[in-house]
């Protein structure tokens, strides 16, 4: 028996397409992170000006805004923060796994589809279910979201799944999960940060065509940092 497993889980979305991330990893890798992003976050604030407290959010660090506006045009610093964040999670042995869907196949396809988040979200626990599983941990996974307005939904879904089972053909009882999936926010969470970060990469290498070869090679790096250590990545196309 190893030391109980945490998933951290974020989505990134657009109109068109639906992701949500999972970050994994025992609690004393979590520890971890916390520090390294510690570290990260005095040494960018003595250099750039940010918040000490600033949050990470792929969004805005790689966009210049929000806490991340001194970083605005520095298009290569805000780059090399993003990568040392994940350096961080990758580094402590944290475990990724990615869920995604095409909404536009999904609406041609059924009169009357369930939510995007709702989906997608169900194929994730599963995996997690899953990886748990393969991994022989015998204590369940404790799953943390980040707060969302319609958190009361997931809970009363999840309470549902653990006594019919997941909707489809891969359906489970999710018995390797913990009850009731917990809701934290994100300020005051390094995983929840971590996860947002790998979400927010995930979804933009399946969704933009980088022009700009600097870009490209930005995605390169950060991608590297999340690849070796994804252990499912699968994206719905009804």
């Amino acid at each position: 028996m190893g030391p109980m497993l945490i998933a951290y889980i974020d989505e990134s979305y657009n109109k068109d397409h639906y992701y949500i991330a999972a970050a994994v990893a025992p609690q004393s890798a979590w520890d971890r992170v916390d520090e390294g992003l510690s570290r990260i976050r005095e040494t960018t604030s003595q250099l750039h000006g940010t918040p000490p407290d600033a949050e990470f959010h792929g969004h805005e660090l790689m966009g210049g805004s929000g806490e991340w506006k001194p970083l605005r045009g520095k298009h290569r610093e805000a780059a090399g923060i993003y990568r040392a964040a994940l350096h961080v999670a990758q580094d402590a042995g944290v475990v990724y796994l990615f869920r995604g869907l095409d909404i536009n196949r999904l609406n041609a396809r059924y009169s009357y589809p369930d939510q995007p988040h709702s989906i997608v979200f169900s194929h994730l626990l599963e995996r997690i279910d899953d990886y748990a599983r393969r991994t022989g941990e015998t204590d369940p996974v404790i799953v943390v979201a980040d707060e969302i307005a319609t958190q009361d939904v997931h809970k009363k879904q999840f309470e549902s799944y653990q006594l019919i089972g997941t909707p489809g053909y891969r359906s489970s009882q999710l018995t390797r999960i913990s009850a009731p999936i917990n809701f934290a926010s994100s300020r005051s969470s390094g995983g929840l940060q971590i996860a947002d970060l790998a979400a927010y990469v995930h979804h933009r290498r399946n969704t933009v065509v980088e022009k700009h070869p600097a870009a490209a090679a930005t995605m390169r790096r950060l991608t590297a940092q999340i690849d070796p250590s994804t252990t499912h990545n699968w994206t719905w196309v009804p």
